[in-house]
């Protein structure tokens, strides 16, 4: 058997769903809150029988791989260590020299095993450098800090690191192609960081993904470089020490997101271990779908200067828009910023024990945090005379693109409300106002206009279409008259995928069985017409039918998937090759 077909017949899905979800036994299923969305009444199911779960509103579905995938934002390979470990089996077993192997596969395990060794020679060469008294000199970093975040050296030399990964038997253009060196013109590779402290970036399973230099001269420039982005690494899907606050964060319930690196390792010194980092950028909608995975409480911790306001109203849009709603962090004005603040704070208290460490942190976070819209309209006087017309205009600008991001009417009702009382200005012109400002912007479709408008993509003839599907794809109509035919099943486990994506679809209703008595009714009455109709007709002529049929509906839901705004554009490519593929 192959290594999946072990691991699972090993892990049984409901031990591993209840390690991330508190499933209850309903009957022989078990179900609890889907954990890959936000609800009120759960919708997600175990089979254990099966082997398999279901999200019956976000549509997730399949076996323990694509659970553990898509929980912990990983992919196949990366799933299938773990998983293999958990189920004792050993990965060796089923390959051919293991490390010729990895030399030799994807791309991205590649670029992986060149960064674990780049780092073992960075860290070789870490004692007594430069770096080691930058570290502990310079941004007082304890001994038990650099180790925890990997903090070495890479030293001041341009062939040293390329010599020492060749050993490892990699080429030149490996070395290159994860970016740890570039090209001479004469075609040899040099050391693409040299005398830098190098800070690592892990992926959710601790893979050294990317790498992060900082000078230690004051004439090095630039003071900061990074690598580029590779097969394993985007800055926009990946955020800093995630992978590790992510073990805290059941006893805190809360992420502080900060936007550097360096804020996080100082910062962890404070025993508040749930902060993490945007790697240098902005948040993105990839950032906040990953951490909406493991908590609904974020709070953002930004300076208190016209760069921390402007910050902060950019990623409370970008969280707006995926339901989310931050808090800030709140400091004195004294500080500068949020380390020199929890610096001087720590200072000041003498640590009994680890439960009063918890208790302060957890009280600082309920009582030193504000909403962040709030936070907003705390913050405006000081950034717009909102006595002046001009910059009154533009605070409510300000606001009104804050609450535009939010899907949620009785929220966005709440702080429209708050920027009525902040105003001081009528309600009803101020409404008119701001629906104004809605259908000036560019039309967004709501959710009833989403679903709408993926009905239209099919045949008017919904329970025609319906019976066509359940023919296909729920009853034994096909087995029962030896239709076997290799493309149907194809486009059969197609369809099934394609459900997935589009919970809203006839597709989907049909799939999951989700459909009204009344419907019910009509199918079973058109059963019996079908079935009486085409007994004299070949099976040959209702297989290239049923064929046709639903080669229409996947070129249809083809031109859906390109529209579509829900997915991102992996998952759009990975559907359009699987569709295309036949």
């Amino acid at each position: 058997m192959s290594l999946r077909d072990d691991v699972l017949n090993r892990i049984d899905i409901v031990d591993l769903v209840s390690k991330y979800v508190n499933i209850k036994r309903t009957g022989k299923n078990w179900s609890w809150l889907c954990p890959f969305h936000r609800e009120r009444s759960p919708s997600f199911t175990v089979a254990e029988d099966k082997q398999i779960f279901k999200c019956f509103w976000c549509g997730k579905w399949w076996n323990a791989i694509t659970f553990h995938m898509e929980i912990e934002r990983i992919d196949f390979w990366d799933s299938m260590k773990i998983l293999a470990k958990d189920a004792g089996l050993d990965i060796n077993d089923y390959q051919k020299d293991p490390e010729k192997q990895k030399i030799k596969s994807s791309e991205r395990e590649k670029i992986k095993l060149l960064n674990k060794r780049a780092q073992a020679f960075f860290r070789q060469n870490f004692p007594s450098s430069k770096a080691e008294n930058y570290a502990l000199e310079k941004r007082f970093l304890s001994q038990e800090t650099i180790e925890k975040f990997w903090l070495w050296y890479a030293p001041d030399s341009y062939y040293d690191q390329v010599t020492f990964l060749k050993d490892k038997w990699f080429s030149s253009q490996d070395i290159i192609w994860a970016g740890l060196a570039k090209n001479w013109k004469s075609g040899d590779a040099f050391a693409f960081f040299r005398h830098r402290l190098t800070f690592p970036i892990h992926d959710h399973i601790w893979n050294v993904v990317w790498f992060w230099g900082r000078a230690l001269d004051a004439d090095q420039n630039p003071k900061y470089l990074n690598t580029t982005e590779t097969a394993v690494y985007e800055k926009s899907s990946i955020l800093y020490w995630l992978d590790k606050a992510k073990s805290e964060i059941r006893t805190f319930d809360h992420l502080i997101v900060v936007e550097w690196y360096m804020d996080v390792i100082a910062l962890s010194q404070y025993w508040l271990p749930i902060w993490i980092a945007t790697c240098g950028t902005a948040l993105t909608v990839q950032h906040t779908k990953l951490v909406s995975r493991h908590t609904q409480n974020l709070v953002f911790a930004f300076d208190q200067d016209w760069a921390g306001y402007e910050a902060a109203i950019r990623w409370l849009k970008v969280a707006y828009e995926q339901d989310l709603y931050p808090k800030i962090l709140l400091f004195p004005k004294e500080y500068k910023d949020v380390d020199e603040w929890m610096s001087a704070t720590v200072e000041k208290r003498n640590w009994f024990s680890d439960e009063e460490k918890e208790w302060y942190w957890k009280w600082v976070l309920k009582e030193k945090t504000q909403d962040g819209f709030d936070w907003v309209l705390a913050s405006l006087p000081n950034h717009h005379d909102v006595e002046n017309p001009v910059e009154r205009k533009k605070a409510t600008q300000i606001l009104f693109e804050l609450i535009s991001k939010i899907e949620d009417y009785a929220v966005m009702q709440m702080y429209f409300w708050r920027i009525v009382n902040f105003l001081w200005v009528n309600e009803q012109m101020l409404r008119k106002q701001f629906r104004q400002r809605l259908k000036t912007r560019r039309h967004r479709p709501t959710s009833f206009e989403q679903v709408e408008e993926e009905k239209k993509t099919w045949s008017s003839r919904l329970v025609d279409e319906k019976y066509l599907l359940w023919v296909l794809l729920q009853s034994d109509f096909l087995e029962n008259n030896q239709v076997n035919e290799e493309r149907y099943e194809a486009y059969k486990n197609i369809l099934t995928v394609l459900a997935e994506y589009f919970p809203t679809t006839v597709l989907a209703e049909v799939v999951w069985w989700d459909i009204s008595s009344e419907t019910r009714e009509k199918l079973d009455e058109a059963e019996l017409f079908w079935n009486q109709e085409l007994s004299h007709i070949s099976w040959e002529k209702i297989t290239d039918a049923l064929i046709s049929f639903v080669h229409k509906q996947i070129y249809k839901l083809q031109r859906v998937v390109l529209k579509s705004k829900k997915l991102w554009t992996q998952e759009k490519q990975e559907l359009l090759d699987l569709m295309r593929s036949l």
